[in-house]
């Protein structure tokens, strides 16, 4: 079956190569000469094997979530999610936009930026702030801040994103029950101090609170749509429970399926009936699996580039070599986090720095570590990475919907905040290592 899957993926990335990005297809090649330079030095075919097994979990992963994506795009429960967390009274709407683009994003992934952002973009006009340019910009500011900073918590609170997949899938002895929890403490933290900078920046005034007009329908749907993720989340945390899976195996094998249904009884509820809803459902996934060729091509290759990369480089080398620059123990936590988000500021995806860090570093007891406190200073610099670089997709994103520049965001906008709570999770990481280590 890995033969014929992993056939499959490179006959995709053949009929697709038109579209594969320039990252996708410079990964593509460096692979290729890797496998030439070093295919009679040490690469053998198990390290082949276990590279090409990495790339379809990943792949299959992520069109699997495909599946979520496709129902919650067309959903009106979403929609209606997104309306409640724009249309807030400026003290709350700094919260609710942060936690609402970490909600959002556990589905919809890169497609949370696009809905919030376009109501951002639609709601925050100059009009709406009576002609005040000035408070045209803070009120930009303070939303683009929130969703942002929310957003980038995914790779710490989300069981649904590729970064807890990929470390939970490359660290063997982690276990996500104890994972999960521990990650959640630094995605409430980032949040919460996002939210606390921002009241002291910009205090609320004094008026009534409760519900905007109008926004009661809104805010079932915000419960709804929470009911939506607990539920796909005990599906998939049962499965893997009851049978034994890791996680992204049994998020992979439910997701298609939950999707589905998700899709069918909104589109019934709307009056459809059953071969239309499945008409839109087949034409909606086929546009969304076609649009898929860079994210295979890049996340499949870096994933290849790690196993490699861990077996070509000798393990005895690296140990001696992180030994002589004092790189042990809380010392390497701190350094892998700092180069996830360092690189990342150069251009160098997260993805591929996680990658060859977990894949380097997956003994950890060779590095006086626990699995866990080596997971989360990876999963802590691929969030802060999020926060600090100009060049990653979420930002870019967000820049062009709403005409910023991705440097001032990240770099201006966000730089204190960044500073500040890398400071924080750093320290709270040091707090880890010492009950794990």
């Amino acid at each position: 079956m890995l033969f014929i899957a992993s056939g499959a993926v490179l006959l995709f990335l053949a009929l697709t190569w038109q579209k594969v990005s320039r990252p996708g297809k410079i990964f593509i090649a460096i692979n290729i000469v890797m496998l030439v330079l070093f295919g009679g030095d040490g690469v053998d075919r198990a390290i082949v094997e276990q590279g090409f097994s990495r790339v379809i979990l990943f792949s299959a992963f992520m069109i699997a979530l495909v599946f979520l994506r496709v129902a919650a795009k067309r959903s009106l429960i979403i929609s209606r999610c997104g309306n409640f967390l724009i249309n807030q009274k400026p003290g709350k709407r700094y919260a609710v936009l942060s936690y609402g683009s970490c909600l959002l994003g556990a589905i919809l992934s890169f497609g949370a930026l696009n809905l919030m952002g376009q109501v951002i973009a639609n709601g925050n006009t100059l009009e709406a702030a009576k002609g005040d340019s000035r408070i045209h910009l803070i009120r930009l500011q303070r939303m683009v801040l929130a969703m942002l900073r929310g957003f980038s918590t995914l790779p710490l609170s989300s069981p649904f994103s590729i970064s807890m997949a990929l470390v939970l899938s490359i660290i063997p002895a982690l276990e996500w029950q104890s994972l999960i929890p521990l990650s959640l403490v630094f995605a409430i933290v980032l949040i919460g101090l996002g939210w606390i900078m921002d009241y002291r920046a910009y205090p609320p005034p004094k008026s009534g609170t409760g519900l905007i007009a109008g926004q009661r329908k809104n805010f079932q749907a915000v419960l709804a749509f929470i009911m939506i993720v607990l539920c796909l989340f005990g599906l998939s945390g049962g499965l893997s429970m009851y049978m034994g899976y890791g996680l992204p195996t049994s998020i992979l094998l439910v997701s298609p399926l939950f999707g589905l249904v998700w899709f069918l009884i909104e589109g019934g509820l709307s009056g459809f009936g059953l071969k239309s809803v499945s008409m839109q459902f087949s034409q909606n996934l086929g546009q969304e699996l076609n649009a898929m060729s860079s994210e295979v091509a890049v996340i499949g290759g870096a994933s290849f580039t790690g196993s490699l990369v861990a077996a070509i480089i000798p393990a005895d080398l690296v140990q001696s070599l992180t030994g002589s620059m004092g790189l042990e123990g809380f010392a390497l936590a701190v350094f892998c986090a700092l180069m996830v988000t360092g690189t990342s500021i150069v251009g160098v995806s997260p993805f591929v720095s996680v990658t060859i860090l977990a894949s380097t570093f997956a003994n950890v007891a060779a590095f006086g570590l626990s699995p866990y406190v080596l997971a989360l200073s990876l999963l802590i610099g691929w969030a802060m990475a999020l926060n600090a670089s100009p060049l990653t997709i979420s930002t870019i994103l967000i820049g062009r919907i709403l005409d910023c520049r991705p440097r001032d965001i990240t770099l201006v906008w966000n730089l204190r905040y960044s500073c500040v709570a890398l400071s924080a999770v750093i320290a709270i990481l040091y707090v880890f290592h010492l009950i794990y280590d």
